[in-house]
């Protein structure tokens, strides 16, 4: 989607001058999304989900080397063992889906990674596992985090919070 005003600018790219396939093309090489639905391919196994921005990006392929590995040692990372690897999203809890999505966005290492509720449903274990891998994936590669999480213990392990009730009042006027 495009702004309905103002401009969007991303890695220097202003992001409504690029035509759809363009901007398409932009998302997968630049972009790691962790989606709040996961949005998982059922039929794809746990490794070809992983693998799949790679496919999308050849960018992304080319920053991941050989992507069985790579990918398997984002799963390692997150928990999810070598037994769940061929086997199907449909196969696994909820938590598991929430760190494949998670270890799909990751692949390639993408200069930017948007995560939507990342870790609402994880354990605390698992979630501090899942934090630690994701803020040193981001320091490792210079990339940017962009979180949106209810958890408000979330928001000391970031550099900056901007609270929605804030924009809202602003955007309103009354701040």
């Amino acid at each position: 989607l495009t702004p309905a005003s103002g401009e969007l600018h991303i890695l220097d790219q202003t992001l409504q001058t690029l035509r759809g396939s363009t901007r398409d093309r932009f998302r997968a090489d630049h972009m790691g999304i962790i989606f709040q639905q996961f949005n998982l391919l059922p039929y794809l196994s746990v490794l070809e989900n992983v693998q799949l921005p790679c496919h999308f990006s050849p960018r992304r392929k080319r920053q991941t080397g050989n992507m069985h590995e790579t990918a398997s040692r984002l799963l390692d990372h997150l928990g999810l063992d070598e037994a769940l690897r061929h086997r199907s999203i449909t196969d696994l809890s909820v938590g598991q889906q929430q760190r494949v999505a998670a270890a799909r966005a990751l692949i390639g290492t993408p200069p930017l990674i948007i995560a939507d509720e990342p870790t609402s449903s994880l354990d605390a274990a698992t979630q501090a596992t899942f934090l630690e891998l994701l803020f040193a994936q981001s320091r490792a590669h210079d990339t940017t985090l962009l979180m949106v999480s209810h958890d408000a213990r979330l928001s000391p392990q970031f550099d900056r919070v901007i609270h929605m009730a804030d924009i809202a009042q602003a955007t309103r006027g009354t701040t």
